[in-house]
């Protein structure tokens, strides 16, 4: 069974030359296999006399050896593990990496990097499958070292022909200013969740989804929370994300300050569970297809058990990350619904229930039996709108911080009052629903109540804005009293330019969706608009929706045993089943129906389809339209509708049965024409009983009881045999003579 992600690791750090080679450190990698990981970190150290040295080098007692990591990466390949390889530096002062400050920026690169690329050498030689350039040099990854990096990481390239990322402290992901240069966005990823020492495992997964309380983590997570932050950045760059490290140490409150040392130390084993326990469940449900994975830190090279470190060795938390690792959980369903505008839903595993609404919708479900629908049957104008606004503030004399929400410059609905609150349990959602007038220019939010005095200072803190269901962008806003956030103070207002928003309000005039439904059974329907869907692996059923004369839907079941059908109006819908064995329905009108692999039905339904049933032993039908249809590979049945139809049969032994005015080719192999009472004037134009080819009529008794029966109907016309039943019914065999039919060539049933 797969697991929660794509990469599944530990980090592995060594703290002395040699740390890695122990048959301690051999027993570890083992232990780390034995918990489903399909990856390993390892993390060998780099050193700077003090964090304002110049010089990057190898401590001979301190660093591993070339030989000791080229062991380690075979002894972890060994164990079906991929290697990362990331290098660490810090000083030998204690500093650690965010805090390294040299006196000459230049010198100092110019001596990382070429410790840097001799160890890609490494990687390239041992077949690492991802290098990391770097690791929370927080300090030295802004804009004004871009050039460095950038240096870096092309001499990495001339070198090592994996892929490369570089490692960001949580808080120094936004700042990062090569992210476009590297294959990977890395992330060590300990973003503060509650306030609480004991907080229950739903607590922990509401705080990941939640915009942080503290100024300092909300500004460095742009005004998001941590999961849409880090989604984010993969949007803004194209590229995944990966954490290359992640994890909790076994102490009460580790969820309150993830990546440090500092704080408790009292062990809590129950804690770190817990934590991992939302971990999981929140990336295994939202990490969509830009969230490539994780790598737990760590496991311990001594391979001891650590009071009241990260390793989970020998912790309940071991037992749980196995599990994940390997499958044993699926990861919990979302019910997301979109807005009137085109929005993006790109979620895990689980069990999704999803809605795009109207507007152009990029829907990829990931793992799960998901049910999907990309927009309504019909594309509305949306009457009436819905604003919520969530946030808290300080109270000053018993009174909260008031607020008014102005459309157009004027008030909607009543002045709200909001409250104090000591985390995100604690905020406060107010809605305001209103008729749309006949345009809408702007929105704002407006405090009214500011006093700052002995008694206290009251401000107000909005940490979400959603207008008909989608989230308002902190940048997008003109905050005058604290620009970049949505604090207010001063009496001050945050305003919104509407007059390009207008589909927010009032819905999108189109509904051309993008649906990927991913691995699991998946009912997709694309509703209105011309839409592309994938089932992707599974035994899916997908509906393209009612459809439009000018909209083309797409469907595509991708790999499983599919059902995949074309709504009524939908012209020219594409619908191909991929392998499996598949069940294809077109709609009333013109459809392009292909089977893929294996054995598939095809059904054309009533416009003037075109059929290709591919490869495998497939049953074309088609309807009243003048359908085309070709069997292709394998041995095939086509049965023809009351239309005007050709039918190919293609290679292999197939069986064609017009149905109605017909023209019938077998191809290649020994093909049988079938004859019902009302089949309709007919032309057979390959026929062929020669040089090892042998093709046969077919007649139901009630037609001809036999071939000399039949003889009486046949008769030489040009170069064609026809075949006469009555006025209605005939057979057209061309290019034959009635002397080259024999009784051989006939079949009564």
């Amino acid at each position: 069974m797969a697991g929660a992600f794509t990469v599944e690791g530990f980090g592995f750090l060594s703290n002395y030359n040699g740390a890695f080679v122990t048959s301690a450190a051999r027993d570890a990698m083992q232990a780390i296999a034995d918990t489903n990981a399909n990856s390993i970190e390892l993390a060998p150290r780099l050193f700077m006399n003090t964090r304002h040295s110049d010089d990057v080098f190898a401590d001979p007692g301190k660093t591993e050896s070339d030989a000791n990591i080229l062991q380690a990466i075979a002894n972890a390949q060994a164990l079906g593990l991929s290697v990362s390889l990331k290098p660490m530096v810090s000083a030998l002062d204690g500093a650690l990496a965010y805090a390294l400050t040299p006196d000459d920026p230049s010198a100092f690169f110019a001596s990382y990097k070429a410790e840097i690329v001799h160890l890609a050498e490494l990687a390239q030689q041992a077949g690492v499958s991802m290098f990391v350039v770097g690791n929370e040099l927080g300090k030295l990854s802004g804009p004004e070292y871009r050039n460095y990096w950038a240096d870096i990481i092309d001499s990495v390239r001339a070198v090592y022909h994996g892929e490369i990322t570089y490692a960001a402290a949580t808080d120094e992901a936004i700042n990062v200013s090569f992210w476009d240069k590297v294959d990977v966005i890395g992330i060590n990823a300990y973003p503060p969740l509650t306030t609480e020492r004991d907080p229950t495992v739903q607590e922990m997964v509401n705080a990941w989804n939640t915009m942080s309380t503290d100024d300092y983590w909300a500004k460095v997570m742009d005004h998001k929370s941590p999961v849409e932050f880090f989604h984010s950045l993969a949007l803004q760059y194209d590229k995944q994300v990966v954490f290359t490290e992640t994890g909790y140490r076994s102490v009460d409150g580790t969820n309150i300050s993830p990546g440090g040392w500092a704080g408790s130390t009292t062990e809590d084993v129950q804690e770190q569970y817990d934590a991992f326990n939302a971990f999981f469940q929140v990336w295994g449900s939202e990490g969509g297809s830009w969230f490539r994975g994780a790598s737990i830190w760590n496991w311990d090279a001594n391979n001891k058990y650590s009071e009241l470190g990260y390793s989970p060795q020998g912790k309940p938390a071991q037992q749980l990350i196995t599990e994940w690792y390997g499958g044993q959980h699926q990861p919990p369903g979302q019910t997301l619904t979109g807005s009137p505008a085109a929005d993006l839903m790109d979620t895990g595993g689980g069990n999704d229930v999803l809605s795009g609404g109207v507007g152009n919708d990029t829907i990829k479900a990931g793992d799960g039996n998901d049910a999907i629908t990309g927009g309504p049957d019909t594309i509305p104008k949306l009457t009436e709108t819905t604003v919520t606004v969530t946030g808290y503030s300080s109270v000053v004399g018993g009174i909260g911080a008031q607020m008014q929400l102005l459309v157009n410059g004027q008030q909607i609905g009543s002045t709200v009052e909001f409250h104090n609150a000591t985390d995100a349990s604690g905020f406060q959602t107010f809605t305001f629903t209103f008729a749309n007038p006949a345009s809408i220019s702007s929105l704002d939010l407006a405090f009214i109540n500011d006093i700052a005095g002995a008694g206290g200072d009251r401000n107000l803190y909005i940490k979400d804005i959603t207008v008909n269901g989608e989230h308002l962008s902190v940048s997008d806003a003109v905050n005058p009293s604290s620009p970049g956030t949505w604090n207010l103070y001063q009496n001050k207002a945050i305003h919104y330019d509407m007059s390009g928003r207008q589909d927010l309000f009032f819905g999108s005039s189109t509904d051309n969706d993008v649906i990927d439904g991913g691995p699991g059974k998946d009912v997709i329907n694309g509703g209105a608009g011309a839409d592309v869907i994938h089932g992707g692996a599974g035994d899916d059923t997908l509906d393209s929706g009612p459809g439009i004369a000018t909209a083309t839907d797409q469907l595509y079941g991708d790999d499983g045993n599919d059902i995949i059908k074309a709504g009524k109006g939908d012209t020219g819908a594409l619908l191909d089943g991929g392998a499996g064995r598949d069940q294809l329905y077109g709609g009333w009108l013109a459809n392009v129906i292909n089977g893929g692999d294996d054995n598939d039905y095809l059904s054309g339904g009533g416009g003037a389809d075109t059929l290709h049933g591919g490869a495998g032993n497939d049953s074309l039908k088609g309807g009243p339209g003048a359908t085309q249809m070709q069997g292709d590979d394998g041995n095939d049945t086509l049965m023809g509708g009351t239309g005007h139809e050709v039918l190919y049969g293609g290679s292999g032994d197939d069986r064609l049965n017009g149905g109605g005015n017909d023209t019938l080719s077998g191809g290649a192999g020994n093909d049988t024409f079938v004859f019902a009472p009302g089949f309709g004037k007919d032309a057979i134009v390959d026929f062929q009983n020669t040089d090892g080819a042998h093709d046969a009529l077919q007649f139901d008794r009630t037609v001809f009881v036999d071939f000399s029966a039949l003889q009486s109907h046949m008769a030489q016309n040009g170069t064609s045999v026809v075949i006469t039943f009555d006025a209605n019914n005939s057979v057209e065999i061309r290019n034959t003579t009635v002397d080259q039919l024999h009784a051989t060539d006939f079949i009564f049933v």
